[in-house]
């Protein structure tokens, strides 16, 4: 018995002199990582940037055009911010499936930024936030948050949308999916028709100015209009009744 109970001390002084703390994931932990969770934003902004390297100018420039012809590339800087020692994220899209993961090491203070280059298909961002490994939660998946970044679209370089840049399929990027050249072409002489609004929206046909004139009359004068009509039926009635009175007596 006594044996055992050195073993005992013995173990107890040995973990205290060693310094070792079971630490535990509890509520009050939890809450503050949901929060700091929580903070975390993500963003992005459209990148111009000079062509390097060889490339084809377009045709239809002059000597002196050439000459000045710079080219540019655009692409899409994400950037997710907020990021702490306590958190890191796991990025994932849905045209390649990537999963990239970030720590706040790879941050600079804080904010993520990494460049998207595909510009010609619309992509969803979900971006998932988990706790360090500083934290007593390590690893724990706090929160989502989702980023979609838009599609270039090559009819906004057409001559059919001079003087239409603000209709939908003229915008440079877009945010839904385009339609082929035959239906553009369609939507564009709607659109400059009056026919559908920016949107592509149905654009309702405006009532006839006389029938409108009428309908304004009528509700203007609804209870002259009720009373009338109220004065034709009882004399109505009573024209009625009078006829078949007189046929009657001259029957008896």
């Amino acid at each position: 018995m006594k044996k055992i109970n050195a073993l005992i001390l013995a173990l107890l002084l040995f973990l205290v002199n060693s310094n070792v703390v079971y630490a535990v994931c509890d509520a009050s932990e939890t809450n503050t990582l949901n929060s700091l969770a929580a903070n975390v934003r993500a963003s992005y902004e459209v990148m111009r940037e000079e062509l390097e390297g060889e490339y084809s100018a377009p045709d239809g420039l002059t000597e002196e055009e050439l000459e000045e012809y710079v080219a540019y590339y655009s692409f899409f800087r994400i950037y997710i911010s907020n990021l702490t020692e306590d958190l890191y994220i796991t990025v994932e899209n849905d045209v390649d499936d990537q999963v990239q993961t970030y720590t706040y090491q790879d941050s600079d203070n804080g904010t993520i930024s990494l460049d998207w280059t595909n510009i010609l298909a619309i992509t969803n961002f979900t971006i998932t936030v988990y706790s360090s490994s500083n934290t007593n939660c390590a690893n724990t998946e706090l929160y989502t948050l989702y980023l979609t970044t838009p599609m270039y679209n090559e009819y906004s370089q057409y001559r059919l949308c001079d003087g239409n840049e603000d209709f939908y399929l003229c915008n440079t990027f877009l945010s839904v999916p385009s339609v082929d050249f035959g239906r553009f072409v369609e939507l564009i002489e709607r659109y400059n028709a009056g026919q559908i609004d920016d949107s592509g929206e149905e654009v309702e046909e405006p009532i006839d100015s006389e029938e409108e004139g009428f309908f304004d009359f009528i509700q203007d004068n609804l209870a002259i209009v009720i009373g009338v009509g109220v004065a034709i039926v009882v004399i109505g009635g009573l024209t009625v009744y009078v006829i078949i009175r007189k046929r009657r007596s001259k029957v008896e």
